[in-house]
C-alpha cells in the first residue's frame, strides 16, 4: 500500500472522528440552549410568584389604610360631638337659647365645617386606598405578563431538540465523509 493511500485512509478516519465529535458537540449545544431557556422560564415564574405576593400585600396595605382613615373619621366625629356638647352647655350657661339668632348661625356654620372635615377625611381615604389598589392591579398585571413570558420560555425550551441538532450535524457531515470516501475510493480497496 502506498503512503498516499494510507494517508487517505487516515484522513477518512479523522473525518469520521470529527463527524462524531461534531455530533456530540451539537447535542450538548442543544442541551445547553434548552437548559438556558428553562432557567429563564423558572426566573420568570419566580418573578411572577413574587409579583402575586406583592399584589396581595398591597391589598392588605390598602385595607389597613382604610381602617386607619375610618378610625380617624370616628375620632373626628367624637371630638366634634364633644365640642358641640360643650358649645350647647356654654350657651345654656350664659342663658342663651340654641336655634335662634346668632347662636343658630354659629351652630349651622360649625355643622357645615364639621361636615367638610368628615368629607375631607373620606376623600383622602378613597384617594389613598384607590392609589394603593391601583398599585395592586399593576402588580397583578405584571404577574400575568411574567406568567406568559414563563410559558413562552418553557415552550421554546421544549422546542429545542438536542437529538435533532445532533442528527442534522451527523447527516450533513456523513454526506461529506461519504462523498470524500467515494471520490478517493480509500475504504473499498
Amino acid at each position: 500500500m502506498s503512503w498516499q493511500k494510507k494517508f487517505g485512509q487516515f484522513g477518512d478516519v479523522m473525518s469520521v472522528g470529527g463527524l462524531i465529535s461534531g455530533g456530540v458537540a451539537s447535542y450538548f449545544q442543544g442541551k445547553f440552549r434548552q437548559n438556558q431557556l428553562k432557567s429563564q422560564a423558572l426566573q420568570f415564574e419566580h418573578q411572577q410568584y413574587m409579583a402575586k405576593i406583592n399584589a396581595k400585600s398591597i391589598e392588605s396595605q390598602a385595607q389597613h389604610i382604610s381602617r386607619q382613615y375610618n378610625k380617624q373619621a370616628q375620632l373626628k366625629s367624637l371630638a366634634q360631638g364633644i365640642k358641640k356638647g360643650q358649645r350647647t352647655a356654654s350657651t345654656a350657661a350664659r342663658g342663651g337659647t340654641l336655634g335662634y339668632g346668632s347662636t343658630r348661625d354659629v351652630a349651622v356654620s360649625q355643622e357645615v365645617l364639621d361636615e367638610i372635615d368628615r368629607l375631607t377625611i373620606n376623600v383622602n381615604k378613597v384617594k389613598a386606598v384607590g392609589n394603593m389598589r391601583m398599585r395592586g392591579v399593576q402588580a397583578n398585571i405584571q404577574s400575568d405578563m411574567l406568567g406568559v413570558s414563563a410559558g413562552n420560555m418553557f415552550a421554546s425550551a421544549s422546542a429545542v431538540s438536542p437529538f435533532l441538532n445532533m442528527s442534522s450535524t451527523l447527516m450533513t457531515g456523513a454526506g461529506g465523509v461519504i462523498g470524500q470516501i467515494a471520490k478517493g475510493g480509500h475504504w473499498g480497496g
